[in-house]
């Protein structure tokens, strides 16, 4: 792939936009906004980038020169999509000029770590791997834990050193966040390259990475002025906002990760968010609670942060956390991200306690459940979990059409090509509406704690 060497002038904070993978990511609070902002309106360095560029001698007098924000690079593997980088930096040092690659945080994770992006291991994943690990001096066998964006965003500022033709490249976290959000991975990243001098505020020694001198460093600011985080207000409108007949977005965003551990379960793109939970409410929430009475909702919506640190404490064997990775659960739990094939989805787990009260005796009673939604509603998964008969349901703009299940019998009930996934199944569901019938006319719903 080529990349163009044709950028567009930028006026004003609002014409990097286009250049965005998203335009509803530009919004107040979050980093794209803040980080062009900042910039912006220092009219060269900001305070806390030029202190930090001064504590080595070469940078003691260094200018900004150009600059491109959300800058394309070709990471020369032919594998998948370029590098973006939120602000690349053209500078001055004392003997030339240097790169300075410019990664914009507010409280967004650095995405997936390595083992989670590669996943199962295409052909291509692992090439772009081997190619990065070759260009930072890294092993393969010891990125696993480190986050795949801080790999590819270093290499980027590497490549468009060569490109430049200089010698000297410097990577930084601009970080937003006053809880300094995700310096551990950065810090585990720069100590992986051989960095020993990792601190906030400060610009590590130089490392020589083939013929390119790189530093790096992280800065901590604060939000530009008139561009607040999320207030007790908007987020008081925002959860009033109606999905639904019956539901608002209020009732999809507590989790007890955010509320333990202290994460505003809040969304980076809220428009994105409400267009996929109207949906799934409408077409697959609704149905249900018209047919089956009350859905109780378990769990819902996750911000990247906070299902990201779910998912890292799942794999470090800590009980309780049940989160996959931020990409499995883009367009699932995830609201505001779209998947891989760029698709929008919302999951919520829930729980139908009339059903559960009047069939719970049943052994594989849920099975019940999950053919009526099979022939009725438009759902794209469907999991199944023990206590409750608790289950994910998603909506999908691709929908899977696929059914699996912890509860005996447990496993994958239907998928496309399996010899019952086609055809009407009324003679499995019918039996569940004419039980709770009788159970609603004789009063018989059990009710809270007489199912446990």
């Amino acid at each position: 792939m080529t990349d163009s060497r044709l950028s567009i002038f930028a006026k004003k904070p609002d014409d990097v936009v286009p250049r965005l993978g998203s335009p509803l990511h530009w919004r107040q609070g979050r980093s794209a906004k803040a980080l062009a902002d900042r910039w912006m309106q220092a009219e060269g360095f900001p305070t806390c980038v030029a202190a930090m560029l001064c504590q080595a001698p070469e940078y003691r007098n260094a200018d900004l020169l150009d600059g491109w924000f959300e800058r394309e690079t070709d990471l020369l593997d032919e594998q998948g999509r370029p590098s973006q980088t939120d602000l690349l930096a053209l500078i001055t040092s004392d003997d030339g000029l240097a790169t300075l690659a410019v990664e914009g945080k507010v409280d967004e994770p650095f995405g997936d770590s390595v083992s989670d992006w590669l996943g199962e291991g295409n052909s291509g994943k692992l090439r772009r791997l081997e190619l990065l690990c070759e260009r930072l001096g890294l092993s393969t066998e010891k990125v696993a834990t480190l986050r795949y964006q801080l790999l590819h965003r270093t290499v980027a500022a590497l490549i468009e050193a060569k490109r430049f033709h200089t010698r000297r490249a410097v990577m930084v976290v601009h970080s937003f966040c006053p809880k300094a959000s995700g310096f551990a991975d950065f810090v585990a990243f720069a100590r992986e390259l051989g960095f020993e001098n990792v601190e906030q505020g400060m610009l590590s020694e130089p490392r020589s990475i083939g013929d390119i001198e790189l530093r790096v460093g992280w800065v901590s600011d604060s939000v530009p002025e008139g561009q607040d985080p999320p207030s007790v207000n908007w987020l008081t409108e925002f959860g009033r906002t109606r999905l639904s007949k019956n539901f608002f977005m209020r009732d999809f965003l507590f989790s007890e990760i955010g509320a333990l551990h202290g994460f505003t379960n809040v969304p980076a793109d809220p428009d994105l968010a409400i267009e996929a939970g109207k949906k799934l409410c409408f077409e697959l929430l609704e149905p249900l609670q018209e047919t089956f009475g009350r859905v109780a909702i378990r769990s819902s919506y996750r911000s990247p942060e906070l299902n990201g640190f779910g998912a890292k404490m799942q794999r470090s064997g800590a009980k309780g956390y049940t989160c996959a990775s931020n990409d499995r659960n883009a367009a699932g739990h995830i609201w505001d991200a779209r998947d891989a094939d760029g698709c929008m989805g919302a999951t919520a787990c829930i729980v139908l306690p009339e059903v559960y009260d009047v069939l719970s005796h049943e052994e594989g009673g849920w099975q019940r459940l999950a053919w009526w939604i099979h022939d009725n509603l438009p759902y794209s998964t469907l999991t199944f979990y023990p206590r409750y008969w608790a289950f994910n349901i998603q909506w999908h703009e691709r929908p899977k059409r696929q059914i699996t299940s912890y509860v005996a019998p447990s496993g994958t009930l239907t998928k496309p090509g399996f010899p019952y996934f086609d055809g009407e199944h009324s003679g499995e569901w019918r039996p569940l509406l004419e039980a709770l019938q009788r159970a609603r006319s004789t009063g018989a719903i059990k009710g809270i704690g007489i199912a446990d």
